[in-house]
């Protein structure tokens, strides 16, 4: 039974997908970011989900599978995985994806916990 004027375990899900939506767009377009690496987490969770939808053959990505998010009531501990190009250097470049995540859990009133930018590797 859930509280009255709690949120519904589908607006919760619901609101987790748009916050992974909006941390991936915000660390996919920040300057010397080439694209987010799935977490193999997320790649086996929608897997069993079977929300993996097959293009060409191939499993469709999304974005947002690159974000990992851990939440305790309004602190969100977020990891990401990126690729960086070799235009800017890679420390450069985990700060400020640093830096937009935590304005987009500002943006959403949600306060940054742990906050993991991991630079997997630099395209030549």
């Amino acid at each position: 039974m859930s509280t009255p004027g709690a949120p519904t375990a589908a607006e919760l899900r619901a609101a987790t997908d748009a916050l992974c939506d909006d941390l991936a767009t915000a660390a996919a377009t920040t300057l010397g970011v080439v694209r987010l690496e799935p977490t193999l987490r997320n790649v086996l969770r929608r897997l069993q989900a079977g929300s993996t939808v097959l293009l060409n053959g191939r499993g469709a990505r999304s974005a947002a599978d690159g974000i990992e998010l851990h939440r305790r009531v309004d602190v969100v501990d977020v990891r990401v995985d990126v690729v960086t190009g070799p235009t800017r250097s890679a420390a450069e470049t985990a700060r400020d994806v640093r830096r937009a995540l935590v304005e987009v859990l500002a943006r959403h009133d949600l306060r940054p916990g742990t906050i993991a930018v991991a630079v997997l590797s630099v395209e030549r």
